[in-house]
């Protein structure tokens, strides 16, 4: 009879690997960078994690209340017999989808990039932000 060690983590672990791993690569799927999307004060900010990624590879799209980014990664082909032992970086295109609230106000989108990490920034128009009414007392 074999002990096996008991790992609570393992089966995450493997979820993550067949969602965005090696899966990817042999079926030739795009990879999916991971995304937060929040409210920080009077703003909707979308931060992504897209390493090796340069400016001119990212397209930002704001159709039908929806932005999509998108782009490709890609990193200098080097042959198996070059000395691989492991490949998991994955490259290729992307494309992640969020759906904007009524309040955006997508004339008004801003982008930047920085050690990796993209952020779209997009304030709310000043009607939608909620406002206080005073009640007077008579």
């Amino acid at each position: 009879m074999q002990i096996l060690r008991w790992d609570p983590f393992g089966m995450m672990r493997e979820v993550d690997r067949l969602l965005e791993g090696d899966t990817a690569r042999r079926e030739g799927r795009s990879w999916i960078p991971r995304i937060d999307v929040f409210n920080d004060e009077a703003m909707l900010k979308i931060r992504a994690e897209i390493p090796g990624v340069s400016s001119d590879d990212i397209d930002i799209t704001v159709e039908d209340g929806a932005l999509t980014l998108s782009g490709t990664r890609s990193f200098q082909t080097v042959d198996e017999g070059d000395g691989y032992y492991r490949k998991e970086l994955v490259e290729g295109v992307f494309k992640r989808t969020v759906f904007l609230p009524d309040s955006a106000d997508v004339d008004a989108i801003e982008a930047k990039s920085d050690a990796g990490i993209l952020e779209i920034t997009i304030p709310t128009k000043p009607e939608a932000l909620p406002r206080k009414v005073s009640v007077q007392v008579s």
